[in-house]
């Protein structure tokens, strides 16, 4: 029986190479951008693998990038993936023990993921090193896409994250008040069984949390039929919580609009979803036993980040992160309700931390902020999510 409420976390963590100040209305980006879905190219928003990118274009990848860049050389060096991301994030804003569970390479970037986690407070003893490559991902910004809002184009080099299978998921895992199974995608193997793992953590009563991440594999597989998450009619009903973008809740679900895919996943009996959507309002709908039924209600974005934004009161950053960030928000909603007492949970609380969360990271350099002072990062956070509280 558990005395201490915790979460646990497994998914994709990884170093992200930013390259800043890249546009994507260029004829050196147009010449690498998809031409068809699933072929290889580029994709505004999305994620390719590098060895599927190079194959298709024919081109090494650092040509490509230096191409695209003029630069030999990332504008930053951040920890990222959507799994330990949103775990750091979680354990900075939380008093609740939060643990992280993988692998990273015994290389000079699998270093560099280690002297990072040091400087946080995650627990991240069952991260261990094993030889072979960290995984890595470039991620290029054009902070002038979608009206000035900022958007990402991602390429992913997999590395000994496609060796994890649920069968080396450590047994401690299992015994978190809440579980986190983060950007699987990024894990093929896991990701193929995920079935597997979420209804063994059901099974000894946790609370299942699954963010997803472009699913660049099965897009390639078939890029018109919805995107398996393990075998899907398991793992739907052993998910309690599943959190998307709107493209990769369309690829999931085969549904033309966010709406429709809020409510084909609760058919699935997915007891809550929510869904962003950039600048667009966050889509939640939620029930079954463990929250109070919501039926796919609207949650707008932070006025106060957008004015800030506007106004430029503040340094700008860029968008990377931003949805790793909301996750760790959600987090930490769920498990203040958990510490209070709460058997049911209102998911409006959690989303005002995500959508504060999400934005705080706008004005950042992808989504890993190392603090100075335990707790400043609450701090920061925690007058956005007041600001959401008044707006809603």
């Amino acid at each position: 029986m558990r005395t201490q409420i915790s979460v646990g976390g497994i998914g994709c963590s990884l170093i992200d190479y930013l390259y800043q100040d890249v546009s994507f209305d260029t004829p050196e980006y147009r010449r690498y951008a998809s031409r068809s879905p699933g072929d290889g190219g580029l994709i505004t928003g999305g994620l390719v693998f590098a060895e599927d990118l190079s194959r298709w274009s024919n081109a090494r990848l650092p040509a490509i990038i230096a191409e695209l860049t003029n630069s030999a050389t990332p504008s930053s060096r951040n920890l990222g993936g959507p799994a330990v991301v949103a775990l750091v994030h979680a354990a900075q804003l939380s008093a609740i023990p939060v643990h992280f569970y993988g692998h990273r390479g015994d290389d000079e970037t699998g270093s560099l993921v280690a002297d990072i986690l040091a400087r946080t407070p995650l627990h991240w003893e069952h991260y261990t090193a094993i030889p072979g490559e960290t995984p890595s991902t470039i991620a290029l910004s054009d902070p002038r896409w979608n009206g000035g809002m900022g958007e990402r184009t991602f390429i992913n080099t997999l590395g000994v994250a496609g060796h994890v299978t649920p069968a080396e998921i450590h047994p401690a895992f299992f015994e978190h008040t809440v579980t986190l199974f983060g950007g699987t995608a990024l894990l093929p193997a896991l990701h193929q069984e995920l079935h597997q793992p979420l209804e063994q953590a059901r099974a000894h009563g946790a609370i299942t949390v699954v963010n997803t991440v472009f699913d660049f594999h099965n897009e390639s597989r078939d890029p018109r039929g919805p995107w398996p998450i393990g075998d899907s009619s398991r793992s739907y009903g052993a998910i309690d919580l599943l959190i998307m973008d709107s493209a990769e809740a369309r690829r999931l679900s085969g549904c033309a609009d966010t709406v429709a895919a809020a409510r084909f996943f609760r058919k699935q009996q997915v007891g809550g979803v929510i869904i962003t959507g950039g600048t667009d309002p966050v889509v939640v709908s939620a029930g079954g036993d463990r929250f109070y039924e919501m039926e796919a209600q609207k949650f707008p974005v932070s006025q106060l980040v957008q004015e800030e934004l506007r106004q430029g009161s503040r340094h700008r950053g860029d968008t990377t992160g931003c949805g790793d960030t909301f996750v760790g928000g959600v987090l930490t909603g769920l498990v203040e309700q958990l510490s209070a007492g709460e058997t049911r949970l209102d998911l409006s609380d959690p989303v005002a931390w995500g959508i504060a969360s999400g934005g705080m990271t706008c004005f950042y350099l992808g989504g890993t902020v190392i603090e100075e002072e335990p707790g400043e990062k609450r701090q920061e956070v925690q007058r956005y999510y007041e600001a959401y509280r008044k707006q809603r």
